[in-house]
C-alpha cells in the first residue's frame, strides 16, 4: 500500500516540477536557393558553355512527422555556344544557342538526421532554347518531364529562419541529360499552426 502511495507521489511531482514539452506545430515555409549547375549532356561541340545560374522557390509544407511535401519552381541556365565560321550544308555562318528551364514540380523531402534532408521532386520542365544561325534568331519551347533528387544542410539561425547548401541532381527525359547544382539554401517559417 505505501509503494502505491509513493508511486503516486512521484508521478505527481515529476510532472509538476519536469518541465512540459511543447507540442509539435506544423508549419509552412518557402525556401529560397540560388547557386551553380553544371550541364552534362551528349552534344560534342568545343566551344560549349556547360556552367550556369540555378535558382530555386520552394513552397512545403512540413507536418510533425518526418516528411514535407510541397511545390517547386525556379530557373536553371543550361548552356550556351557561340561559333564562328561553322560549316553547314549551305555555307558557313555564325552560329549561337543557349537554353534554360524552368521546373514545375511536386517535391518530397525527409529528415534523416535534426539537420539533413534528403529531397525529391517530379514534374515537367519548361523548356526555352533561343539562337541565330545565318543571321536569323530561332525560338523553341518544349515540355520535359524530369526529376531531381538531392540532399540538403540547414542550420538553423532563429526559431522560423534556417541557412544552409543543397546538393542537387536533375534528369531531364526529353534530352537525356542531367545537370548537378550546388546552392545556399534560405529558409523561412511562414506560419505555424
Amino acid at each position: 500500500m505505501y509503494i502505491i502511495k509513493i508511486l503516486f507521489a512521484v508521478i505527481i511531482i515529476s510532472s509538476i516540477m519536469l518541465p512540459q514539452q511543447n507540442e509539435k506545430t506544423y508549419s509552412i515555409s518557402t525556401e529560397l536557393g540560388v547557386g551553380y549547375s553544371r550541364y552534362f549532356t551528349t552534344m560534342d561541340y568545343d566551344d560549349l558553355n556547360q556552367n550556369g545560374f540555378s535558382g530555386t522557390v520552394r513552397v512545403m509544407w512540413n507536418p510533425e512527422h518526418l516528411l514535407s511535401l510541397g511545390l517547386e519552381s525556379g530557373y536553371q541556365y543550361l548552356y550556351s555556344i557561340d561559333v564562328s565560321n561553322y560549316d553547314t550544308e549551305f555555307g558557313t555562318t555564325d552560329f549561337s544557342a543557349s537554353m534554360y528551364n524552368i521546373p514545375v514540380f511536386a517535391v518530397f523531402s525527409m529528415k534523416v538526421l535534426p539537420n539533413l534532408r534528403l529531397n525529391a521532386g517530379a514534374g515537367m520542365y519548361l523548356l526555352f532554347n533561343s539562337g541565330n544561325l545565318f543571321g536569323d534568331a530561332l525560338e523553341s519551347n518544349q515540355i520535359s518531364i524530369g526529376a531531381h533528387t538531392g540532399v540538403s544542410y540547414l542550420y538553423p539561425i532563429s526559431s522560423s529562419v534556417s541557412i544552409g547548401g543543397e546538393l542537387l541532381y536533375s534528369y531531364f527525359s526529353k534530352l537525356q541529360d542531367q545537370t548537378v547544382a550546388l546552392q545556399f539554401l534560405f529558409v523561412y517559417d511562414l506560419f505555424r499552426y
